[in-house]
């Protein structure tokens, strides 16, 4: 750089010096080769020409045999530069996979494992799962009514910058509802995980939901399904009628979810938070993707 002490453009000299460098060194065998390979192919050629060149001189005067060979003319000429030229083509090309080389080698010494930070987009979708960095839902040892004024204050500051802004919330019910209650409350809302478990202290459960109906269904047969799978495994009696107790409820459709995670505009939430049933919206950070969020609504009290 100027100022350092180093002439402005030192690697591209430095660059120049390399190639003539090698240039000077590689030349000379290659011209050889390619000298001797043209001089094979000259006298393959000049075998049937040779009637020609008894007839006429490289200058236009009578040939006999004889005399020799014919002086060099504008061919030898001609014939001395496309060699050296090609030979300086081999000799740059050599060149360039020995800089594309080492250019390589240094990009892989700076990313030994080859690999790249993956950027947004469908074709760069992450390896593994997201660990959740941010967590909506109540703390450990808040109290329900500080938690559900907090998230009201959070989520009335957010519409009042930007009513329209898409959100995603964590909603937590005011008692345990069945599927079809639970369909009734967010028919309008986009819904896309949901909470539940067999009160009064089944373990908590969630779900992803697409299509609000069959995913339903199918997550309360799953775990019907898992529980039978423990009553039969149990040792314990008691354990094992538990289990059992709890497959019987969730195929029977039970009273047993109480959250969800959904996504809507900061407006229409509030007027979610207005739904009797609803206990608490709580939103995520504005730009937030939900991979990155851990959800947790609040529970019922107890029965």
């Amino acid at each position: 750089m100027p100022g350092d002490g180093s002439p402005p453009g030192g690697l591209g000299r430095s660059a120049i010096r390399l190639l003539d460098r090698v240039d000077d060194a590689a030349l000379p065998p290659v011209g050889r080769v390619l000298e001797s390979v043209a001089g094979r192919l000259a006298g393959a050629r000049d075998r049937p020409r040779a009637r020609l060149r008894r007839g006429w001189a490289a200058r236009g005067g009578p040939y006999v045999d004889g005399d020799g060979p014919p002086p060099p003319g504008r061919a030898s000429v001609i014939t001395g530069r496309a060699l050296e030229a090609i030979g300086r083509l081999l000799v740059l090309g050599l060149v360039v996979l020995i800089v594309v080389g080492a250019v390589t080698t240094m990009l892989r010494g700076a990313d030994p494992s080859g690999s790249h930070a993956p950027g947004p987009g469908p074709g760069n979708a992450p390896a593994g799962p997201v660990e959740p960095t941010v967590t909506v839902g109540p703390a450990v040892g808040e109290s329900p009514a500080t938690y559900a004024a907090e998230a009201a204050a959070k989520l009335d500051g957010l519409t009042r910058a930007a009513p329209d802004a898409d959100l995603y919330a964590v909603v937590s019910l005011a008692g345990y509802r069945t599927p079809d209650e639970m369909l009734q409350i967010f028919t309008a809302y986009r819904t896309l995980e949901v909470f539940f478990g067999v009160p009064p202290d089944g373990a908590v459960m969630a779900a992803t939901v697409r299509d609000p109906v069959a995913d339903l269904t199918a997550a309360f047969d799953s775990e019907a399904d898992a529980a039978d799978t423990r009553a039969h495994s149990a040792t314990d009696p008691a354990e094992a009628e538990h289990a059992r107790q709890e497959a019987t409820a969730l195929r029977a459709r039970c009273g047993c979810l109480f959250g969800a995670v959904v996504r809507a505009p900061a407006a229409r939430l509030v007027d979610l938070g207005h739904i009797e049933g609803v206990r608490v919206v709580d939103p995520a950070p504005p730009g937030i993707s939900p991979e990155t969020v851990r959800f947790l609504p609040l529970q019922p009290d107890p029965r």
